[in-house]
């Protein structure tokens, strides 16, 4: 079980150090998206999505101010989930946008919240709408959600699960993934929402993480675009990104400029740390062995952690600027092992799974 402190359980006896290879595992082709972008600050809406709310549903000068500033960040593609609306998602700005624009919406309602992401959509009125927000809602809503979005070609995320007075339900209800790191203020609970994921990956659950800025463009306490994801992937339009996010082909980052995770898998004899990364699932050997290496870009002052079901495999600080660590480590079909790199308290990047079949 996840320590209540935040620490995991010391594993240590399943990995062993080894000398490590300079320059493995090679960076891999990737694109920068912002997860969890809004328009505008869409309560009243979203509380009662009718015709008479429409405006605030979504703010076309929002929407043009979100694309310039990831634009000038450096962010190949965003993903826009206004509250219980797809309206933005047929601005005309969408199709001029200079990165992808990805469709999605928030499914908002006072037992937590849902991004629905890269689902069909007909029209700016083709939400997928939670129960009125004064009525209840139980497991069969959940389930319906998810069972909608689905049809529609969409991957379900649940959102900061353990946000105060919306949060999430124990079940993930089938969805795809978790939004496990939020913008840094303390009622978002990040650290309690990567421990709530890590536990259902001990379960067997497969979720994918992912960062989510939770940007309301004119809000003075969500205002800033970070976390963000490195989606592993050649192209950067919507739906290669689509493509690899369903695999959970990323690592979270802290922003832009912050420290690069390099995870690979050798399990063939090549020595190339190439047979697996995040979100991939390994054949394990009949050894039950397999060995990873690490590889931390700009990292030096940070220290990583290697996790697996048991717990804490490995910990390390990072002195150098780019610097590889390798481990042999003994698991069982049906684990997984992920690496986090921290700098104190703060989070730096979070890399998904590696999963072993």
């Amino acid at each position: 079980m996840v320590g209540c402190a935040g620490r995991y359980p010391d594993a240590r006896r399943f990995a062993d150090e080894l000398p490590a290879i300079a320059g493995l595992p090679a960076e891999p082709p990737q694109c920068v998206v912002a997860g969890h972008v809004h328009t505008i600050v869409s309560d009243r809406y979203s509380h009662a999505p009718v015709p008479a709310n429409a405006a605030y549903a979504y703010s076309a000068a929002g929407l043009r101010a979100a694309i310039a500033a990831f634009v000038g960040d450096g962010v190949d593609a965003i993903i826009v989930s206004d509250h219980n609306s797809t309206a933005a998602n047929f601005d005309p700005a969408v199709a001029t946008a200079p990165l992808a624009v990805i469709p999605a919406m928030e499914w908002t309602t006072r037992r937590g919240h849902a991004l629905l992401i890269g689902f069909r959509m007909r029209g700016p009125d083709d939400a997928i709408l939670p129960p009125p927000w004064r009525g209840s809602i139980g497991r069969g809503d959940f389930l319906a959600m998810v069972a909608r979005t689905r049809a529609r070609g969409g991957l379900v995320i649940v959102a900061h699960p353990r946000v105060p007075f919306r949060t999430w339900p124990d079940d993930t209800f089938g969805a795809d993934g978790v939004e496990v790191w939020g913008f840094d203020k303390w009622f978002m609970r990040n650290r309690q929402a990567v421990r709530w994921w890590h536990e259902r990956l001990r379960r067997g659950e497969r979720l994918v993480a992912l960062a989510g800025t939770d940007l309301h463009p004119g809000a003075w306490l969500r205002s800033h675009r970070h976390p963000l994801n490195r989606v592993l992937t050649r192209s950067c339009d919507a739906d290669a990104v689509m493509t690899a996010i369903r695999r959970g082909r990323a690592v979270l980052v802290k922003g832009v400029g912050s420290p690069r995770v390099i995870v690979g898998v050798e399990t063939g004899g090549a020595i190339d740390f190439a047979d697996g990364g995040p979100g991939d699932a390994v054949a394990l050997p009949a050894t039950s062995v397999f060995e990873m290496q690490v590889r931390v870009l700009g990292g030096a002052g940070g220290r990583v952690q290697v996790l697996g079901a048991a717990g804490e495999l490995f910990a390390a600080d990072v002195e150098g600027e780019d610097q590889a660590l390798r481990l042999r480590i003994r698991a069982r079909v049906g684990e997984f092992v992920r690496v986090e790199l921290h700098r104190g308290r703060r989070l730096l990047a979070l890399a998904n799974p590696v999963y072993l079949r």
